[in-house]
């Protein structure tokens, strides 16, 4: 508990991220090329991490509600006792940009019955499976090892348990119970592009609805090859079916992708505020809380690449914003942090702005207190400087889906003499069963199950990816943060 910060209490805020609501039955996902990053896989040491599978993907929405129903538990702030005044949900709130998975996760928020299950309704179609003929070790299997197969190497190499009963106890419908407070949304690269790099096409879409379901790579197929296609900077391409293994499943028409326009579309239909403007494709907005000022950016390079970068257009919006007389500060929301802003591909010639411009622009206006963003999954604190500029604070809070599974309350107060921003991260409800043999699959249980499981990846255990890592330092949680006020 930090001690108290006095002055006067200008915004509550409560900052999650990166929940990636998983549909881990869809075709269109490329789970195969995970395995490469499997630290007994011989191109473990070329391919240190790939990002297309985990073994709690099958939990996303769960952890989504466990974390919603921990918010709902927070009426005031920690050091201001000010009333929440808005959740702001920083993007890659989707897993594989489908329209689904964005309305399960819209779902949660609106409180409804939620069915997070696609194809067949009757029997499980994902990576993890009994039969025999379909079974893959690569992938946890939480049912056991189907006769006359190995053990999984999760289970055999790395540690995790057998939990059965687990496959169907995560497909079963749940009552969401709803966010209290209001919210606003964000958009982020999982939001708009196949695993968060592939621009969706007619192909692609005609795919993610289909009946074969990408199973693996043929043998003759060069591994490092492919996943240099598969980028951080566009262009970006998914594997040509001639190169994959696939299986037949149910189609779905429920997993289509997520087109420019429907992001906005199905955010604004429900008749509620959550930031952007109906009728509007642009993904960027404004709204005022008090004397603050938010200001939401689209930084998602839809061009491809799972990093992030501005297009001239907003970044001339952004200008004209922070030219407004009346705001007496500037709260900054994106997906991707500056430092990530350097995915300029353009293949349209309409300019991409990156970190340098967008920085110098925001330390230009002695307004812009703070930056809020997710993307890397890490608690993170850092502050912009530059010469005759007050400065700024860039705050990352991590993600819901990989450990710690944490969100974060962010206060803002003013005094006489300088700005205070109070930050304060917390865990979602989800409970660690002490012996997993003795489960009564709640969502309590499947919410802490998963929190678990992203703790002991086996792809993270040590390294660049260190999974701790992820936690961040002590001044990367709670803290308070301070900043002069301008002349």
């Amino acid at each position: 508990m930090l001690a108290p910060a006095s002055g006067n209490p200008l915004a509550c805020l409560i900052h999650i991220s990166d929940i990636h609501i998983c549909d881990a039955q869809s075709p269109a996902r490329v789970e195969a090329l995970d395995r490469f990053a499997d630290p007994h896989n011989p191109l473990s040491r070329l391919v240190p991490l790939v990002g297309t599978y985990r073994a709690q993907e099958i939990l996303t929405a769960q952890t989504f509600e466990a974390l919603i129903r921990k918010i709902n538990t927070i009426e005031v702030g920690v050091t201001t006792k000010r009333p929440v005044d808005v959740v702001v949900i920083t993007g890659d709130v989707t897993d594989n940009a489908q329209q689904n998975e964005l309305r399960w996760y819209l779902d949660i928020l609106h409180g409804n019955i939620v069915v997070a299950d696609s194809g067949n309704l009757t029997c499980w179609e994902g990576a993890a499976s009994l039969d025999p003929s379909r079974y893959d070790p690569s992938y946890w299997n939480p049912e056991g090892t189907p006769p006359g197969c190995i053990d999984d190497y999760p289970r055999a190499l790395y540690g995790f348990p057998e939990v059965r009963g687990l496959i169907e106890a995560s497909r079963a419908p749940f009552a969401a119970e709803g966010l209290r407070h209001s919210w606003f949304s964000t958009h982020g690269n999982h939001d708009a592009l196949l695993q968060g790099t592939v621009p969706p096409d007619t192909t692609l879409s005609a795919f993610s609805v289909g009946a074969n379901r990408i199973r693996g790579l043929k043998e003759n197929i060069n591994a490092l090859s492919l996943l240099a296609t598969f980028s951080e900077l566009g262009p970006a391409t998914y594997p040509d079916p001639s190169m994959l293994v696939t299986e037949h499943i149910t189609p779905d028409i429920a997993r289509q992708l997520n087109m420019s326009q429907d992001w906005v579309r199905l955010h604004t239909q429900c008749g509620h505020d959550h930031g952007y403007v109906p009728g509007q494709r642009e993904k960027y907005w404004f709204r005022d809380i008090g004397v603050i000022r938010l200001i939401s950016l689209d930084t998602v390079n839809e061009n491809g690449g799972w990093q992030g970068s501005l297009g001239r257009e907003q970044f001339e919006w952004l200008r004209s914003q922070l030219s407004q007389p009346e705001p007496r500060y500037f709260v900054i929301l994106s997906h991707h942090p500056a430092s990530t802003l350097f995915n300029i591909f353009d293949p349209g010639n309409l300019g991409r702005v990156g970190e340098s411009e967008v920085v110098n622009l925001l330390l230009s206006e002695p307004r812009v207190i703070l930056w809020l963003a997710g993307h890397r999954h890490q608690h993170r604190i850092e502050f912009f400087s530059g010469e005759g500029a007050v400065g700024f604070w860039q705050i990352e809070t991590a993600s819901n889906i990989d450990w710690p599974q944490q969100g974060r309350m962010v206060e803002i107060l003013e005094d006489d003499h300088e700005i205070l921003i109070t930050t304060h991260v917390f865990d979602h409800l989800g409970t660690v069963a002490p012996d997993l043999e003795k489960k009564h699959f709640d969502l309590n249980y499947l919410a802490g199950l998963s929190r678990l499981l992203a703790a002991n990846d086996w792809q993270r255990r040590e390294g660049d990816y260190f999974i701790e890592n992820n936690e961040g330092n002590r001044s990367d949680r709670n803290v308070i943060l301070r900043r002069a006020l301008a002349n």
